[in-house]
């Protein structure tokens, strides 16, 4: 069955979102509005977006989500029903704790009998979890540079042969070396760094997707370089300048592009779509593809 994009209208934040840390939510609310008034983002593809199309009849395909669920979050229902609402093949998830470990395996470990988790403390925001209709093969974890969050290399055993995954969560703006103004003047210097570092182990005879939270919008230094070397960004195809991260201000709510699904040479996109659910500050971000015949 082809899956269409969930209704527009968002769940709000909880109450404790809208008073996120400086460094978290109105920092980058902060950010993003500055770059509102400099000048319009980059809104993705400049065509006429894509419409979404049933799977080639024989061909392989398979859904694929990323969601950032938020490390506090492993006790709120919404958050936890948003993982799997859409019943994706391959759920990539950021920010996983110990506690959401416990919950993802009771909640979800039927659904996706192939599941791995790279975690730390209670606390931290590098964790990351992959659950999969599929067999996986842990390809290693990479740290990341200046001790941000690491990225993860996954392969994906299917019918149709071997996909690989690189699992990402970039530096958040407000957190690279230095203070606040220098963080933000060197996130675009460091994004490039760290996507450059994660992807030299990939390599180019298998379909590859690269996908997770890039604390980026579509014009960001990591996304582009990666289209420069063959990769697309999925949802702006179909639904450009629609957002994946929000944070509810006195003055309205930001709603920008911070996650991202890139794919290689070897797929071809059917659909990409925002599921408006759950109560993170990021939403969930789908994305339905087919192996190429070739």
């Amino acid at each position: 069955m082809l899956r269409v994009a969930a209704a527009p209208d968002a769940p709000p934040l909880r109450a404790d979102r809208a008073r996120r840390a400086p460094d978290r939510g109105r920092a980058l609310a902060l950010v993003h509005g500055v770059a509102l008034l400099l000048g319009p983002a980059v809104g993705g593809c400049a065509e006429r977006p894509l419409s979404p199309r049933a799977p080639t009849p024989g061909a392989f395909h398979f859904t694929v989500q990323t969601f950032n669920v938020e490390y506090t979050d492993s006790d709120d229902a919404g958050t936890i029903a948003a993982v799997g609402a859409a019943d994706a093949d391959v759920v990539c998830l950021q920010e996983v704790t110990p506690a959401w470990v416990e919950v993802l395996n009771s909640t979800y470990g039927d659904r996706y009998p192939h599941r791995l988790f790279h975690v730390r403390g209670p606390t931290s925001t590098s964790g990351l979890a992959i659950l999969s209709r599929f067999p996986l093969t842990d390809e290693g974890i990479e740290p990341a540079p200046n001790g941000w969050h690491p990225a993860w290399h996954l392969r994906l055993a299917t019918a149709a042969g071997p996909i690989e995954f690189l699992h990402v969560h970039l530096r958040a703006p407000m957190h690279g070396k230095g203070g606040a103004v220098r963080s933000l003047s060197e996130v675009d210097r460091d994004h490039l760094a760290e996507i450059q570092h994660f992807t030299r182990p990939l390599v180019d005879d298998v379909p590859t997707i690269v996908l997770g939270d890039f604390n980026e919008d579509v014009d960001g230094a990591a996304v582009g370089w990666l289209e420069r070397r063959s990769y697309t960004n999925t949802l702006p195809l179909f639904h450009p300048g629609q957002g994946t991260w929000r944070y509810r201000s006195i003055a309205g709510q930001f709603d920008k592009a911070m996650d991202h699904i890139l794919y290689g040479p070897g797929l071809e996109p059917l659909n990409a779509w925002v599921e408006r659910r759950g109560h993170s500050d990021h939403l969930p971000v789908l994305a339905h593809f087919e192996l190429s015949p070739n």
